[in-house]
């Protein structure tokens, strides 16, 4: 396994860090990170859990959840994550679905789950003390005691490239996660785009910060690619802004994964010109890159690479990505631009019936290639369903254009339709986002009784500033189509997010669906 490699390679390097959130710093070199593994690896297959089982891990970001993903890789296992952020209905149907052998539960949300627990029926349970919160429930497998009395020899398992590696669920557009299973092969390809200079450019002398949640396929791979290769991570607890800025000052980090909410309130940060310094590329995903935001960090870091990313769990944490440093670099000056396919990827943008468009029109954008997930697990009905004609179909709509450059139109369900026009969120994101007060913007439809959606955008406007919905809609009509103009804007504090920091358009279609709706 490439761990084992690493620790003979680089036992002495730094593998990770971790401020943990109770104080003080616990830092392993690229031998004891291999050792830890090995040690909870040892201790899962003396408890039990073989080659095949699956094992759910229920907490936030702390090595204890890397010991317990890598070792149960390591034996050929399943790790099935639980976001943390779900109801315990979706938490036991994760565990249930997933067909856990076992959970592991970090401290601080055992009386949050407790209750649940009894209803589900042959699980047996591990224990993360990692905060203090409570003592060990009777019964409990404990993973300390695995890291201090387990052997840190290597595990014998044979793996094969398609055993399963990894069942992570998505938090759901629709009424139950699905879960996306990625193998062995799937991270092994998927590392190798990552480590491309064409891509996303990730090197062994990176000092990584990992502030996205491990439970997400997209919070691991960016640990486990970084791994991979052998650089050094350094693990937050939870994402916040000044936690992120100080580490980065601390540890002089080189390398960061972010959506642009989280780029934003970074720049709010005292000092941050001097505690961005290291930094030499930030990658962002997950929402349309404001452009005031890169004005502002192109003033503060200029030597910054952004890497705009188009990303999904279903391509193991692959897309397409394109690298630029300022606003003008960006082709046909499109903030929506997200680069190339990923080298593992193949990419095409079809119509309804499967069949190419031609260059500059909107379709179905479409994969294959060694990164593309197994399926969805027990779940063959939307298997056949997203694999049509041997590529996965992705349900988003984008374009590319003569010189191969991909643009991210919408997602399908996040269309807007409304008067018989098809309007993208993304687009009208695009233009709001350049106006200079606006922060953050989200686009989205609300139902209405003549045009069946109408067009809203919801604004989180600069600190400091004051914006009027007026000025937001006079500022639309000088760029926009008519039809484009939105009909409400909204001035909002903050928007609904995972736990990521990207934001959940289907809260908001939900908390304004009333708005353009007769009073009784």
């Amino acid at each position: 396994m490439t761990f084992r490699r690493n620790a003979r390679r680089l036992k002495n390097k730094t593998a990770l860090i971790f401020p943990a959130p109770g104080g003080g710093v616990f830092q392993y070199t690229w031998e004891a990170f291999n050792q830890a593994i090995n040690r909870v690896a040892n201790g899962l297959l003396s408890i039990g859990i073989e080659k095949g089982d699956t094992v759910s891990i229920y907490s936030l970001n702390c090595p204890q959840f890397l010991f317990l993903f890598y070792g149960l890789v390591k034996i050929g296992a399943c790790v099935s994550p639980v976001n943390v952020t779900f109801t315990n209905d979706d938490m036991r149907f994760v565990v249930e679905n997933s067909k856990a052998k076992m959970l592991f539960i970090e401290d601080t949300f055992i009386n949050q789950v407790w209750d649940a627990l009894p209803k589900m029926q042959n699980i047996s349970y591990g224990y993360i003390g990692n905060t203090g919160a409570k003592a060990k429930p009777d019964g409990w497998v404990d993973l300390g005691e695995m890291l201090d009395q387990q052997p840190d020899t290597e595990p014998e398992v044979s793996i094969h490239i398609d055993d399963v590696a990894s069942v992570t669920y998505t938090s759901g557009t629709e009424s139950l996660p699905k879960g996306v299973m990625l193998t062995h092969g799937n991270y092994y390809a998927a590392a190798s785009a990552v480590h491309s200079g064409n891509y996303l450019d990730v090197r062994e002398d990176d000092i990584g910060l990992q502030a996205l949640p491990l439970f997400y396929t997209g919070g691991v791979a960016v640990a486990t690619f970084a791994l991979m290769i052998g650089s050094t991570v350094t693990l937050l607890y939870m994402p916040d802004a000044d936690n992120i800025a100080n580490l980065m000052d601390t540890y002089k980090t080189t390398y960061t994964v972010l959506p642009p909410t989280l780029y934003n309130r970074l720049l709010q940060v005292e000092g941050i010109e001097d505690k961005a310094k290291s930094l030499r590329k930030c990658v962002s995903f997950g929402a349309t890159i404001p452009e005031q935001m890169i004005v502002d960090w192109n003033k503060i870091a200029p030597q910054i690479d952004w890497i705009s990313l188009y990303a999904s769990s279903e391509l193991s944490a692959l897309g397409t990505s394109g690298c630029f440093k300022s606003i003008g670099e960006i082709p046909e000056g499109d903030m929506n631009w997200t680069g190339k396919p990923a080298p593992m990827l193949e990419m095409r943008i079809v119509d309804v019936y499967g069949q190419d468009v031609p260059a500059g029109e909107n379709g179905e954008m479409v994969f294959r290639g060694p990164a593309v997930m197994k399926g969805y697990f027990e779940n063959e009905d939307k298997n056949k369903e997203i694999f049509k004609d041997g590529w996965f179909h992705s349900g988003d709509i984008g374009r590319i254009n003569e010189d191969g450059e991909v643009f991210f139109v919408d997602r399908i369900k996040d269309m807007v339709k409304s008067g018989g026009e098809n309007i993208s969120s993304a687009g009208i994101e695009f233009v709001v986002g350049t106006y200079p007060k606006v922060a953050e913007c989200a686009a989205f439809g609300v139902p209405h009784p003549d045009w069946m959606e109408a067009l809203t955008v919801a604004i989180i406007p600069k600190s400091g500033e004051t914006v009027q919905a007026e000025e937001i809609v006079a500022y639309c009509k000088t760029k926009l189509p008519r039809f484009k103009v939105p009909k409400y804007v909204l001035i909002v504090n903050e928007f609904p997010r995972n736990p990521t920091g990207k934001l959940l358009k289907k809260e908001l279609r939900r908390i304004y669906k009333d708005l353009a709706l007769p009073e009784e």
